[in-house]
């Protein structure tokens, strides 16, 4: 594991996948499977950093190679992202109650299971449009994770509860 410049302490879960099918495929080397997928060497390893996660054309080539469904390369991309926030400490909820702020910190496991909430409530909603013309997965995940970030996880005034 030397040979790839890479430790399983410092990758995403995308990284780690990367990693496992190297292990499970050692006829294959980073800068082979690098060369399919169409980046170099250390764009490779650069996106299976935790810090770092692939484009969604990156996803779409390399799946097929690990034998990994889209889908779950777009999830841990996504859940990711989330997990770059929560290092940052930025996964927070700040309410304005009466006139005082309240900021609670939010987990990253209701980070990450509402991400996956709002990815299906999207699957269900656009269950009736056409398959042509369905976002990706990738997009879908990308406008949860979105949802997420700006509608959860930002200042919020509440209106005054009222005790009726």
């Amino acid at each position: 594991m030397s040979s790839l410049k890479l430790n399983e302490e410092s990758c995403s879960a995308f990284g780690r996948l990367v990693l496992q099918h190297l292990k499970d495929n050692p006829h294959t080397n980073m800068s082979q499977l690098a060369k399919q997928v169409g980046l170099s060497q250390a764009g490779l390893s650069w996106i299976c950093l935790e810090r770092n996660s692939p484009s969604e054309e990156t996803a779409r080539k390399i799946a097929p190679i690990l034998r990994v469904d889209l889908t779950k390369i777009a999830r841990l991309v996504y859940e990711n992202k989330l997990e770059s926030l929560a290092r940052l400490s930025a996964l927070s909820y700040s309410v304005k109650v009466k006139q005082a702020w309240v900021t609670r910190k939010v987990p990253i496991e209701d980070a990450i299971a509402g991400l996956n909430a709002v990815f299906h409530a999207f699957h269900y909603v656009i269950r009736s449009i056409p398959e042509v013309e369905k976002p990706t997965d990738f997009q879908i995940y990308k406008q949860a994770y979105e949802v997420v970030k700006r509608q959860f996880l930002r200042n919020r005034i509440l209106a005054e509860r009222s005790n009726s």
